[in-house]
């Protein structure tokens, strides 16, 4: 897997957590016929497996709201399992030190511990406001499909979350997307 876009098992592990019980037997069942067993999560999945465990989830638990929705949706529970995952604690402890400001700045090194194929720039426009950048590896790009538009919502997602969790009301905007290249960037403010 060290040459193909991978997702790592604390995005996974956030996932089941954040999920509990919503994950029924069927739908565990339904995901482990994929290749994603949550009840023994590995250190690391192909990218596409990712992709298609997000529909089969979205599909399962938010089927009356449009897909993107549904991957939005997944990206703020991802954070919420998240932080209570061993990783996730250590990052959202110094998250809440650093304030939302730094931590979004930081981005790219978050991003990081989710995924190897991710890259993130982050840039201070203001005092409360920060575009952040994310666009999948150049070495990757032939791993992604078209499928790779659900990862536009589900970034947006995640870092609407980061800054709920951060107890900071934001407003995540996507700016510029080119979401066949998994390239997004982003325009975050907050009072």
């Amino acid at each position: 897997m060290a040459n193909e876009p991978v997702v790592f098992g604390a995005t996974v592990e956030g996932t089941r957590k954040a999920l509990g019980r919503r994950i029924s037997p069927s739908l565990a069942q339904q995901l482990k016929a994929l290749g994603l067993d949550l009840e023994h999560v590995q250190i690391a999945y192909p990218l596409e497996l990712w992709l298609e465990a997000l529909v089969v989830l979205g599909d399962a638990l938010a089927s009356e709201v449009p897909r993107a929705e549904r991957t939005r949706h997944l990206g703020r529970l991802f954070v919420r399992g998240f932080v209570e995952s061993g990783v996730g604690l250590a990052v959202f402890t110094t998250a809440r030190v650093l304030g939302v400001r730094r931590t979004l700045l930081r981005t790219g090194r978050n991003f990081r511990t989710a995924t190897n194929y991710v890259n993130a720039e982050a840039q201070e426009v203001g005092p409360k406001e920060v575009r952040i950048r994310t666009w999948v590896a150049d070495e990757f790009l032939p791993f992604v499909t078209e499928r790779a538009s659900a990862l536009v919502e589900y970034r947006r997602g995640v870092l609407e979350e980061i800054c709920a969790v951060l107890k900071t009301p934001a407003v995540v905007e996507v700016v510029d997307a080119r979401p066949e290249r998994g390239d997004v960037t982003f325009r975050i403010t907050w009072p």
